[in-house]
């Protein structure tokens, strides 16, 4: 059975009245972010809460993406890794669907 939906008031800006819209369509955030355990040694405990400090960030998931974010920094590049290869050079026939040079 549909459950009936009721009409609540939104605010449409300032000084613009209201704008109706339904309850169900209301895009509700969650209230608690799903959650998972890890199981860590004392000593990356210590490490993980100095870089909290350091860096100045509220929480442990903050942490962990910022070592991601510092070692994608640090990836060797692979610009030139196929040296072997050789030279790719441009057809010129008339393509329709080419971009111009």
């Amino acid at each position: 059975m549909a459950k009936a939906a009721h009409l609540i008031q939104m605010p449409y800006g300032p000084g613009r009245g209201t704008v109706g819209k339904l309850a169900h369509d209301k895009k509700v955030p969650q209230k608690t972010t799903p959650r998972t355990t890890i199981q860590i040694v004392p000593v990356t405990k210590l490490k993980m809460d100095h870089i909290k400090e350091k860096e100045d960030l509220d929480t442990y998931d903050e942490v962990i993406n910022f070592l991601i974010s510092e070692r994608k920094k640090h990836l060797p590049s692979t610009a030139g890794s196929t040296p072997d290869t050789t030279h790719v050079e441009r057809e010129e026939e008339d393509d329709p669907y080419r971009l111009p040079r």
